[in-house]
């Protein structure tokens, strides 16, 4: 792409809980230089954001006070035309996705310029991948969807696993599980509203993976993996089940639908092995804690999903509203860990994953800013155009660039050691 551009990246939905601190990565980690641009719909939110954002950070308030701001609403498409064509990228923390994203992703489409998000509705990117990927890859445009921690970990994870096996086995990868040891973090309103929305959108899909999931008659294997004979071994699948590998029972994962499907949906697409599936867990002290957690989730789940219960949850203060989130010593002293085991012909390979600032704020916005960065300054032609995964667009130059940034993607043939239970309380990070 041409440097004639005006912009380098733009923050889309700037004045979010997520697009501020988005802002506030890329002038502290952006090369000098990188032209930033905020958008939104609010020109005078937008100034706030950078007045606020100068005032905090003093050694880069010439930076913060020399991005322009741009003004659009995400449902006009000849406007929304018009702003992306000035810049490399688009970084987008605008959603629901599936309410005011798709005009954005299709004018990026238009006007050949390239895009992440961090959305987790996978239904809708499949849908953005029907509709514009002939078109983003005729025109060369890479959209990658999906660049925080959903799904970052379990796709990068998994394209470390397939990469490690291709290039020290020479073997391909049968099937992957991933383990969630260790967690601690907060949530945003606007994840929330985000996830209520997708449940309802897409209900009856949404209940079908469920449903598949609570069989106990089910061994994870896609239809695919099947009839390709893959085996499904001593992996355990089921929303509740004993891990042998790692001595510990797992339980349901809320993230694990759309992680398994992006996943698996990457593996096809970069051939890490006939049939390749992945599946994914949440680790528990025992089954009385297991079968509390699963039960807990859907419940939240379930009050969530009704405007009278979800305003009472609102009113009491017990989930954030829209725009609210977590403070920032609480995601500075969050953390995850997620453990990794892939199956080859010749034995396992393990891989661990891990983060050391909440997973849905500090790590996501270290995601997505390096995704931005990889996208307006890495591209080369071994990023493969289309609407994708981010391990299918930047692969092995984003894993690159996050572990330059100090994000733990390691791998081996031996398991690598995981110390936390996923949902144990305090500040206790891994050793």
């Amino acid at each position: 792409m041409s440097d004639s551009r005006k912009y380098d990246i733009l923050v889309w939905g700037a004045t979010s809980f997520t697009g501020t601190r988005l802002v506030e990565y890329l002038a502290l980690n952006s090369p000098p230089g990188t032209r930033v641009a905020l958008g939104g719909r609010n020109k005078s939110k937008l100034e706030g954001v950078k007045q606020s954002l100068a005032a905090k950070l003093a050694d880069v308030a010439i930076d913060i006070g020399a991005m322009d701001i741009v003004v659009g609403d995400s449902a006009d498409l000849g406007r929304l035309c018009e702003i992306v064509a000035q810049t490399k990228v688009v970084a987008s923390t605008v959603g629901p996705y599936t309410v005011y994203g798709s005009e954005l992703v299709r004018a990026c489409v238009t006007e050949g310029t390239d895009y992440c998000d961090i959305t987790g509705e996978f239904p809708w990117v499949k849908r953005m991948h029907r509709e514009l990927n002939d078109e983003a890859v005729s025109k060369n445009v890479h959209i990658a969807s999906m660049c925080g921690f959903d799904c970052i970990p379990a796709d990068l994870g998994c394209f470390m696993l397939a990469q490690y096996a291709r290039d020290e086995l020479n073997q391909p990868l049968q099937h992957a599980k991933g383990s969630i040891v260790g967690i601690r973090g907060g949530v945003s309103g606007g994840t929330l509203a985000t996830l209520v929305n997708q449940i309802s959108v897409e209900r009856k899909l949404l209940w079908r993976k469920l449903k598949s999931m609570l069989s106990s008659n089910s061994d994870g294997r896609s239809s695919a993996s099947r009839q390709a004979n893959v085996p499904s071994k001593s992996f355990q699948w089921g929303i509740i089940h004993y891990d042998d590998a790692l001595q510990r029972w797992q339980t349901f994962w809320i993230m694990s639908m759309v992680n398994s499907q992006t996943a698996g949906w990457a593996g096809r697409t970069l051939n890490y092995g006939p049939g390749f599936f992945y599946s994914e867990s949440m680790s528990a002290r025992n089954l009385i804690h297991a079968i509390g957690i699963a039960v807990g989730l859907l419940y939240g789940l379930l009050l969530m999903m009704f405007g009278p219960t979800r305003y009472i949850l609102y009113a009491l203060k017990i989930v954030p509203r829209p725009g609210e989130g977590p403070s920032e010593e609480f995601t500075r002293n969050g953390f995850f860990s997620l453990h990794l085991e892939a199956s080859t012909a010749s034995g396992a390979v393990y891989g661990k994953v891990s983060g050391t600032s909440d997973p849905g704020y500090g790590e996501t916005i270290t995601y997505m800013g390096e995704s931005a960065l990889c996208l307006a300054f890495d591209r080369d032609k071994k990023f493969r155009p289309g609407v994708y995964p981010p391990s299918v667009i930047m692969g092995a130059a984003l894993l690159r660039r996050l572990r330059d940034k100090g994000c733990q993607f390691d791998v081996g043939r031996a398991p690598i050691a995981a110390v936390a239970i996923a949902s144990d309380q305090g500040s206790k990070k891994e050793q």
